[in-house]
């Protein structure tokens, strides 16, 4: 466990989720510090706050005095970094940061409830976090983005509660034992761990079955998506599971019903009582069941839950809206799997209506690039325009496996819609600023730099003089 005092570096702390965990060690009160390649980010600044250093780059002398070391996933697959090499010299104990995760989760009195799914589970855990604080609650949260209401992507609570995202990306969840688990949509990704679907849909059996338990919610509890093929097939490898299950969404006791979109975002029936959400999207409105069937299941009535869902904005990077200037709305989001752009793009046309819509995306890994390609092809029919930047390489050995320009032409080719690879993100971003017109919108989609692509748009058409705007 987590202990006062202890030493803890982590490596990779400017991500957001390594950041969030290193904020809630500090307040149990370890001491933490740490690096990472790209210096102090967004979701540094509140550690700051908490007296905890992020140095720029890797260094074998930050491990002076150090007791653990703590490593993102994709920082502990180079055994070779420099860091990681003087802990194995020097016998210092090296765990993936969701360990510290999950040892603060089960410390005694907490509640674990975790997040889980191969989409959603980002807005899931933050939207359950804030329903709970706006219903009087205290909870502990660690999401995988930044919540702009908290100014982090972790809140330290003294409640009870420790709602978590849990990530499935090279079993990263197996760390926590939460007893209550909402589970959103299951379907194949990462590609570079997991050989297929059914490989994917075993980890997330071996995460359900290694949850705790706890009596405030009966034992164990798993709130999950309804007519949703993978997480039918990983309840299906839980036949011995001892645990309660609700399911949620189309055919059960738990739909949303009779709702309406609008570009304000989006409204529907659940509980017999009428919610407001100013999420935008079908895939939002699961979300949003989801959570307010798990909040419920831990205690908040629903009447007290309308006025949660309502003031929830979302977390950072979410069909995020960057700027309105020079009479073009740029939007940024996470979405980097096919089912997530044709949700984000679906989005984003709900709330820009009929205006043009470009969509701009930084395809992330040539793995998921290449294995997932056909689906890419087909997943951006919403747009009217698709501008593909350079594929970003995370954990690639290999990097000629598929490229932009196809992706491009096959987009072109099977969705209909112009398409063009444009370069690196700089290229891409003032291509787009040179070619959008005053009245279209812009989607900028992707997990590597993309959010660059949609900062240096909406700077270049800030600064293009009146008569250049449309």
């Amino acid at each position: 466990m987590v202990r006062p005092g202890e030493r803890i570096h982590v490596i990779g702390i400017a991500g957001s989720g390594a950041s969030g965990t290193a904020l809630l060690a500090a307040h149990a009160g370890a001491r933490v510090d740490g690096c990472d390649t790209g210096g102090p980010s967004a979701y540094t600044k509140p550690l700051a706050a908490l007296g905890v250093s992020v140095a720029n780059g890797h260094d074998p002398a930050h491990l002076e005095g150090v007791d653990r070391v703590a490593v993102s996933a994709a920082l502990r697959l180079q055994p070779d970094l420099p860091e990681l090499v003087a802990a194995r010299d020097r016998a210092i104990p090296v765990v993936p940061w969701q360990a510290i995760l999950g040892e603060l989760m089960g410390e005694r009195g907490r509640l674990g409830v975790a997040a889980a799914g191969t989409h959603g589970k980002s807005t899931a855990t933050a939207l359950l976090g804030h329903l709970l604080v706006d219903a009087g609650h205290d909870p502990t949260v660690e999401v995988g983005a930044l919540v702009p209401a908290w100014g982090a992507s972790a809140r330290a609570g003294g409640g009870a509660e420790f709602v978590a995202e849990a990530d499935e990306y090279d079993g990263n969840f197996l760390h926590l034992h939460p007893a209550a688990v909402l589970l959103t949509t299951v379907e194949m990704d990462h590609p570079d761990v997991f050989a297929d679907e059914e490989a994917v849909f075993e980890m997330f059996a071996r995460f359900l079955g290694g949850m705790g338990t706890d009596e405030r919610v009966g034992g164990r509890l798993l709130v999950a998506l309804a007519e949703d093929r993978g997480t039918d097939a990983v309840l299906e490898h839980l036949a011995d599971w001892d645990g309660r299950v609700v399911r949620y969404g189309h055919g059960t006791d738990h739909e949303a019903a009779n709702v309406a979109f609008d570009q304000e975002g989006t409204s529907f029936d659940l509980f017999g009582l009428r919610y407001r959400s100013r999420l935008v999207g079908a895939h939002n409105v699961l979300n949003a069941v989801g959570a307010l069937v798990m909040a419920r299941e831990l205690g908040i009535d629903p009447d007290a839950l309308t006025s949660g869902l309502e003031g929830f904005s979302g977390p950072s990077r979410r069909l995020e809206l960057i700027a309105d200037t020079a009479g073009v709305l740029v939007f940024d989001d996470y979405a980097h799997h096919p089912t997530e752009v044709r949700a984000a793009l679906a989005g984003a046309r709900q709330r820009v209506g009929g205006r043009r819509l470009w969509a701009v995306i930084e395809p992330h890994t040539y793995a998921r690039t290449r294995a997932m390609f056909q689906d890419y092809a087909e997943a951006f029919r919403s747009a009217d325009e698709v501008v593909v930047a350079n594929v970003f390489a995370a954990r690639d050995p290999d990097t000629t496996i598929v490229s932009a320009e196809e992706l491009a032409d096959a987009i072109e080719e099977v969705s209909a819609v112009p398409a063009i690879a444009t370069g690196d993100i700089h290229q891409t971003a003032s291509y787009v600023a040179d070619h959008v017109r005053s009245g279209e919108a812009v989607v900028t989609l992707g997990i590597g730099t993309s959010y660059k692509i949609a900062a240096e748009i909406a700077a270049s058409l800030n600064a293009r003089p009146a008569g250049e705007r449309s």
